[in-house]
């Protein structure tokens, strides 16, 4: 069976992985990303992780990478979180240590990939996907063309759609971003607004029970992912929203009070489905490999 390497860089680590043409993860190295120390360190630590594995038993390669790609070429146009990556030709510098194909895609666009291979959206044709972490990461993909780019690489930046306006400041630089208020950083922003106290995400939803404050937040997150939720269900008129990211993992605290701020403010809430993505964790690595195995058989 053929197989290919998926490889996942995220911010703080990169996660590779030799997968099978089912999607079967069949080794796995992880290793630090190290993003602030410079592009070639980072390089430097995708060779490692390639290395550790069988990686001559690989017939390509799959990277997923955070920032703005031209994926045909391979080039980030920008990219702000590693230090150095932006005006990167990835492939080029990838397929300097290995002797297979490389194929590159952003990061977001690949954690969807995977949920419409194999995972929670492999029924469905016209998806909008959004990942909740220290950030808010989007992709769109449609029956008739696939993912959604846009003319500048920049298409899907569903994050830094307006929320509020003149609202809280977003790492962006603007103001009243939809990450600013959805993402899981959210939350810890909210609380020590409140009450002075710097609180986890996970450790102020382990409060809400016994906490005003921890509810008040809770309360709060729910209604701006409503209103997130509305809009994407307004503009692009999907099947189905798919959710992942790490905040999934406390999805029983904050979906039910979502889903509801969703009913109230979308005009046919029951149009559209919203799920939970299927693979956390394992998303970017066989997102990654899916278009290795694509492209390579498409010939691109």
């Amino acid at each position: 069976m053929k197989k290919v390497i998926g490889i996942d860089i995220g911010g703080t680590k990169i996660n590779a992985c030799l997968i099978d043409e089912e999607g079967k993860i069949l080794e796995r190295k992880e290793v630090p990303t190290n993003a602030n120390r410079g592009r070639e360190v980072v390089l430097d630590n995708i060779k490692n992780a390639i290395y550790a594995l069988n990686y001559k038993e690989a017939s390509a390669i799959g990277i997923g990478t955070p920032g703005f790609i031209d994926s045909e070429n391979g080039l980030v146009t920008f990219a702000g979180n590693i230090k150095g990556w932006t005006g990167l030709n990835l492939i080029e510098a990838v397929e300097e240590f290995v002797d297979v194909p490389v194929f590159v895609e952003n990061d977001a666009n690949i954690a969807l990939i995977a949920e419409k291979w194999i995972g929670s959206c492999k029924d469905f044709n016209n998806i909008v996907m959004i990942t909740l972490g220290t950030g808010l990461g989007g992709a769109i993909y449609t029956k008739e063309g696939g993912l959604l780019k846009g003319s500048n690489f920049q298409g899907a930046e569903l994050g830094h759609m307006l929320l509020h306006p003149d609202g809280d400041p977003c790492t962006c630089g603007q103001n009243g971003c939809a990450e600013s208020y959805c993402a899981g950083s959210a939350l810890t922003k909210d609380y020590k607004n409140l009450t002075g106290k710097e609180l986890s995400g996970q450790a102020i939803f382990d409060l809400v029970d016994s906490d005003d404050d921890a509810r008040k937040v809770l309360d709060n997150y729910q209604k701006n992912l409503g209103f997130l939720l509305t809009s994407l269900r307004n503009i692009f008129d999907p099947e189905v929203i798919v959710i992942g990211g790490g905040v999934i993992h406390a999805k029983e605290v904050f979906w039910d009070g979502m889903i509801s701020r969703f009913q109230e403010y979308c005009n046919k809430p029951g149009d559209v489905e919203i799920i939970p993505a299927q693979f956390l964790n394992n998303a970017g690595v066989i997102g990654a490999a899916k278009i290795a195995f694509e492209r390579t058989t498409d010939g691109k």
